[in-house]
């Protein structure tokens, strides 16, 4: 037994010396391991301004880029994005006041070229006809349609969302209210609205005008921005294109910007105008940000019947489309 506890006394002793370096260079190797290996990235705050002209700007898609950035920060701890909805006016209010955010979520015609950093591109996994710049990314975009009320008149009455749409149309009428006309052409979300909360559009025809949009939300980094904060956000963006993520924006009636996601829409009455936009036209977002009052003014002209007016406006208008 003397003998026994000698030996093991050795054997522990010979144990402690020289197995020290290989614990911790196994430990070392585990921890290199991606599974051990803590994400290098920036801790803190990301700020995005999600910027809107014409709606509400504490909507469903600004809810909807919220959760998504909830669901990024859980898979990247120490990272968090706050989305914050903000009217366009109220973009520029702050912009004169220095005011900027980490990042822009925004539609064409809302920002301009210079207040951006160069954007890493994402390949060819967008739809077809989408506007490619190296300056922002698009992640979702929606449309317009006519919307034809369950009536007996010949629609005689016709309601037009903007100047453009109605010059777009060649139209010799404008201002004709909302309630008050037959024949409606305006965007997917007011005419869900009307069909879902207005007496009178519950059983009115949706039908396809045509593939153009310019209402497609862009992603943007601003150009002071700093390398750790845009490494994420580039990463964030990624998220956003992912076709799991991509998917979930059917629901809000919005159609994602890759070539293999099928959409499908939330309702069958939308069912032709997502067909319609399977293949869209849209516009350079910082031309159109650049030329949107000039346009305005002679979608005006051509709308009052103004002498040459609607060839102008053709002119233009083709020039700022893809």
């Amino acid at each position: 037994m003397k003998y026994i506890r000698l030996i093991l006394c050795v054997l522990l002793i010979t144990f402690l010396l020289f197995s020290p370096g290989r614990l911790s260079a196994g430990a070392q190797r585990s921890y290199e391991d991606t599974r051990f290996v803590r994400e290098k990235a920036y801790r803190g705050v990301i700020t995005i301004y999600h910027i809107v002209r014409h709606r509400p700007y504490s909507g469903s898609l600004s809810n909807w880029l919220q959760k998504r950035a909830d669901e990024y920060e859980k898979r990247h701890r120490g990272s968090f994005i706050l989305v914050e909805g903000i009217s366009e006016k109220a973009f520029y209010e702050r912009l004169e006041h220095g005011r900027r955010a980490d990042a822009y979520s925004f539609f064409a015609g809302s920002v301009y070229r210079d207040l951006l950093c160069d954007i890493s591109e994402r390949g060819q996994i967008f739809r077809e006809g989408l506007f490619q710049t190296d300056k922002c990314i698009p992640y979702c975009y929606s449309g317009y349609a006519k919307l034809v009320k369950n009536t007996d008149s010949k629609a005689e009455k016709i309601y037009y969302c903007d100047e453009i749409m109605a010059a777009r149309q060649n139209a010799d009428t404008f201002g004709i209210t909302e309630t008050a006309a037959d024949t409606l052409y305006l965007d997917l979300r007011r005419a869900g609205d009307l069909m879902r909360y207005k007496d009178g559009f519950a059983q009115s025809v949706l039908e396809p005008v045509d593939a153009f949009t310019d209402a497609v939300a862009w992603f943007g980094i601003d150009r002071d921005t700093d390398a750790d904060k845009t490494a994420v956000i580039e990463d964030f963006i990624d998220w956003l294109l992912r076709e799991e993520q991509q998917i979930k924006l059917n629901a809000l009636g919005l159609m994602s910007v890759r070539a293999d996601v099928r959409n499908t829409p939330p309702e069958t009455v939308l069912k032709p105008i997502f067909k319609a936009y399977e293949t869209v036209r849209t516009v350079d977002p910082f031309l159109w940000y650049e030329q949107y009052d000039a346009l305005k003014a002679d979608a005006t002209a051509a709308c009052c019947g103004e002498e040459h007016a609607v060839s102008g406006f053709q002119k233009r208008f083709e020039e700022l489309i893809r």
